[in-house]
């Protein structure tokens, strides 16, 4: 997994957490916590759908 990869990794997981922290307070309860996982797979599939050509 090179850097790109964990980068966005880690900025979807900021962002899951963001909006499952959201969510719980906004009364939906324990079921957002399903948001993180979520949101770091969001954050990772753009940079696994690229091509290796793609590439800089």
């Amino acid at each position: 997994m090179d850097f790109r990869m964990k980068q966005g990794l880690v900025f979807g997981l900021i962002v899951g957490v963001a909006l499952a922290a959201f969510f719980y307070a906004a009364g939906w309860g324990a079921i957002s916590l399903i948001l993180v996982p979520i949101g770091a797979v969001m954050g990772l599939a753009p940079q696994m759908m690229k091509q290796k050509d793609e590439e800089e």
